[in-house]
């Protein structure tokens, strides 16, 4: 029996041996810069701490994972500010349980850092911490970083929360709770995502027609048909995109009419459309001819791009331009 606890006893000791052994060739490795910024972390000065952490921030080095873990709860709102962004750039999960606590921080533009930081950590441990966040939180700013933030997640625990939020009197908040809904994939957000199409808001209905369209919500045709005529050419364009996507070409003469609107970005849109749409007649590849020709190289470039992705060839000014002067 006492050679059985002098074993245990033997391998705890071993064990700690070791982990010392590690942390001191982690700090005979790590580099002078990081080890300088750590340092700065613990000064009297919440401007030079700010500063520590935004240069650890900038470093992305894993050794100064416990320092910014332990700086979270610096008493100067900056300072946890940066150590949330630091932290975020790590990506390193173990920062997640800190990070979680954080959420709670009374000061509005550190749980929005903190939110950031574990969208990138991408844990999914974070994803009820977060649903807590978005409908429990005062801040408009930290509920609308955290719809985002459920929406990259991907993670179909969040649905319920976003559907709530599609009722939020902040249309900012809608907004992106609706957009996420169209990334979690998940169909039986359908009738809401169709009811958000009446929204007095133009981004809630833009966004819930690109959803409804990248969920492949059948019953959403309809609903959109009767959005082509919105007082929003992006929205109209959007919307034709999305019944392109569900095999419904009613939009296709909403895109090509667009595409001599005065607006950029209207324009690309309606472009984009068209490649959902898929129609490769006459009159969609002379509009893409147009389009190419366009006196904005962003709308040059979407055209290029939407006539690979439909496949068709199209002579620019450029290309069929001839050499001046003859053969020598």
């Amino acid at each position: 029996m006492k050679q059985k606890y002098a074993w245990v006893l033997f391998t705890m000791v071993l064990a700690l041996v070791s982990s010392l052994t590690l942390i001191q060739a982690q700090e005979k490795e790590m580099r002078p810069e990081v080890k300088a910024a750590i340092e700065k972390l613990t000064s009297e000065d919440p401007g030079e701490r700010r500063m520590a952490a935004e240069t650890l921030s900038s470093l992305r080095d894993l050794a100064s994972l416990p320092a910014l873990i332990n700086a979270l709860k610096d008493e100067d709102f900056g300072v946890r500010v940066n150590v949330a962004d630091a932290l975020g750039n790590l990506r390193d999960k173990s920062a997640t349980p800190a990070l979680i606590e954080a959420l709670k921080d009374e000061n509005d533009g550190v749980r929005i850092s903190v939110v950031v930081a574990l969208g990138y950590i991408r844990d999914k441990e974070s994803v009820e911490p977060l649903i807590k966040s978005l409908r429990e939180d005062k801040n408009e700013g930290v509920r609308i970083s955290v719809a985002q933030v459920l929406g990259n997640l991907r993670d179909k625990r969040a649905v319920p929360a976003l559907l709530e939020a599609l009722k939020d009197e902040s249309s900012r908040i809608r907004a992106t709770a609706v957009r996420s809904l169209g990334r979690l994939g998940d169909p039986e957000a359908g009738v809401a995502l169709i009811e958000a199409l009446k929204d007095e808001q133009v981004l809630v209905r833009l966004y819930a027609s690109e959803s409804l369209g990248n969920l492949g919500v059948a019953s959403a045709i309809e609903p959109l048909k009767e959005l082509l005529k919105d007082e929003d050419g992006r929205t109209r364009c959007a919307t034709a995109g999305a019944l392109g996507k569900l095999g419904d070409k009613s939009g296709l003469d909403v895109a090509l009419k667009e595409l001599e609107n005065e607006d950029i970005q209207i324009r690309m849109e309606a472009l984009r459309a068209l490649g959902y749409i898929g129609e490769t007649n006459e009159v969609v590849v002379n509009g893409i001819t147009n389009a190419l020709n366009d006196k904005d190289i962003s709308v040059r470039r979407v055209a290029e791009m939407v006539a690979n992705q439909l496949r068709i060839e199209i002579k620019t000014k450029e290309k069929e331009e001839k050499p001046k002067g003859g053969k020598r």
